[in-house]
């Protein structure tokens, strides 16, 4: 007779979930090598018919992955012994890199993507990160899905008694009361209509909802059908380090005079606020084009003339911002030549555009703006300034050339992993390919290997390797083996590991023999660049020492995108 005991309905509970783990794995490994083959494909010449079908493939993989992950995750959280991490992580870094990855969908339907972080969020707050970055993403993708037009909000605070709070406030197609019960609590969208016209299960909020409860926090929402929804919870993460000294970007920044020109004053005002937090005080805005010149021209007048200005590419009223630069640098109402920066929307930047930079703009900033390219944009442009009031300064500024944004961005891409030596111990050839040709994009010099013994081998023989991709299924000596002889040779540099198992007990067991991160397959360049850049961020702030102590492990993969 069947047992009903506790005990056994555990047991049961605890095979299906093993045996979820194992199948996932198992479909994982196609997985790879289809969207792996599929990114390496677009990047060859093709013609448009060729383009749309390699689309399809990767639309097609991703959901299969993302269907497979969420039903997963269900199923684990039913566990009693399921675990959520604590380990120190940039979370303004996490914030902006989901962000990054959404604002393409939003600006390509016409919907603004704002980001707003709060000037208390600390440098580095202690949480599971893979887990947080997991319900960020699904209620930013949930509000720019359902948003035809006007905006998509995001904003992030913290505070010392409620911890970190997520926001996200759309102009969507909104959510009725009665809906709002059930939109937690049944694994279903809010009606089949819904599902027909948007696609996807409605899953995401549901694991969100019990990730957040795991955490300790507290999710909710307020919605008004045609008017929109505002999603939100709060984490009691705590700081993990203070937030660093104010950044210091030129002598007296309130001095410096900055017109901001974008009919959406949302994106304007937010802009703004991220200006003030460098000491930018003095900044104003102007919502209609055909006024630009005028201010421009008044303040001149004035005897205090902008320093810069900052024009959205996408203006209404008839011109755009190529237009308003042309009308701005021709103007006989202005002596000065302002220096002026494009605002680009992500995504909306196309290769033929660049020419038009030439004797327009001095450079552009990506939307939604976030603080990195800001801040290197500000000193960049004021400490110009200053040499120009210096006697000394004689050189004329340069006209920007027509590759010159192409050439930053790949140099840009190479300092990511520039001079790091990587080992990628992998014996699948498809996925050696794939991460040496992504890190070696990214700067780093990359070392092979195609089994446990080899990996042991190249670090013994090339001292200088400071972090090991290292697959854990290898013959001759697996990912667990090599990483154990590698901790017992004293080598305490970073070691990822490359698995497609997502099982928390084996988690657990990687933390144990000295396994600093785990990089989930299927992955792409992006989950690839996002765990490189996570630990250059860790390693500027943490030593070797203290990251052996913590001996984290935070998922980073298809599953979380």
């Amino acid at each position: 007779m069947p047992n009903d005991s506790p005990k056994s309905e555990k047991s049961y509970f605890n095979d299906t979930t093993r045996f979820l783990a194992n199948t996932l794995h198992e479909i994982r490994t196609p997985i790879q090598t289809i969207i792996g083959a599929a990114e390496l494909i677009k990047e060859t010449r093709l013609d448009k018919e060729q383009k749309e079908y390699v689309r399809q493939i990767r639309f097609s993989a991703e959901g299969l992955l993302e269907l497979a992950n969420n039903i997963l995750d269900l199923a684990k959280m039913s566990q009693s012994d399921f675990k959520i991490e604590n380990i120190p992580f940039d979370i303004v870094f996490v914030t902006e890199h989901l962000v990054n990855s959404e604002s393409i969908k939003a600006f390509n339907k016409g919907v603004e993507l704002v980001l707003d972080i709060s000037s208390s969020v600390p440098a580095l707050v202690s949480g599971d990160s893979m887990r947080v970055r997991q319900i960020m993403l699904n209620l930013i993708s949930n509000a720019v899905k359902f948003t035809h037009e006007g905006f998509v909000h995001v904003e992030l605070d913290y505070s010392k008694n409620e911890g970190i709070r997520f926001t996200v406030t759309d102009t969507g197609i909104g959510i009725n009361e009665e809906k709002q019960k059930k939109l937690f609590t049944e694994y279903v969208q809010a009606d089949i209509s819904t599902y027909r016209l948007f696609g996807g299960t409605g899953l995401g909020l549901s694991i969100s909802k019990n990730l957040v409860k795991l955490m300790g926090g507290s999710l909710g929402l307020k919605s008004e059908p045609g008017k929109g929804s505002s999603f939100f919870f709060t984490l009691p993460l705590k700081a993990a380090i203070d937030k660093p000294p104010k950044l210091h970007i030129c002598k007296n920044p309130a001095l410096k005079r900055i017109l901001i020109i974008d009919d959406n004053p949302l994106a304007s005002e937010s802009l703004k606020k991220k200006l003030a937090l460098y000491g930018f005080s003095s900044v104003d805005i102007c919502h209609e084009s055909t006024k630009g010149i005028d201010m421009l021209s008044q303040e001149e007048k004035n005897g205090r003339p902008y320093d810069m200005a900052f024009i959205d590419m996408q203006l209404e009223g008839g011109i755009d911002g190529w237009h308003l630069a042309f009308d701005i640098q021709n103007s006989e109402k202005l002596k000065l030549r302002n220096p002026l920066y494009l605002l680009v929307p992500e995504g909306q930047l196309h290769e033929d555009a660049k020419m038009k930079f030439l004797n327009l703009f001095k450079g552009y900033l990506y939307k939604p703006v976030k603080r990195s390219p800001l801040i290197e944009l500000l000193k960049n442009e004021f400490s110009e300034l200053e040499k120009l009031h210096s006697p000394d300064y004689v050189e004329e500024l340069r006209p920007l050339a027509a590759d010159a944004d192409q050439k930053k961005t790949e140099n840009e891409t190479k300092k990511i992993a520039s001079g790091l030596k990587i080992l990628v111990a992998e014996d699948h050839p498809m996925n050696r390919r794939l991460l040496e040709t992504f890190l070696k994009r990214f700067g780093a010099q990359v070392y092979l290997a195609e089994n446990g013994e080899e990996a042991l081998e190249t670090v013994i023989n090339n001292p200088g390797i400071s972090m090991v991709f290292m697959d854990i299924f290898m013959p001759k000596k697996d990912g667990i083996e090599t990483t154990k002889e590698l901790r017992a040779m004293h080598y305490n540099e970073i070691i990822i590991a490359c698995t497609a198992n997502n099982d928390k007990s084996d988690f657990d067991e990687y933390r144990k023999i000295g396994i600093n991160d785990i990089l989930v397959k299927p992955f792409k360049s992006d989950a690839l660049r996002a765990m490189l850049e996570k630990w250059k961020e860790v390693l500027q702030t943490l030593s070797i020492e203290q990251i052996n102590l913590i001996r984290g492990v935070s998922v980073h993969g298809e599953n979380e995108l």
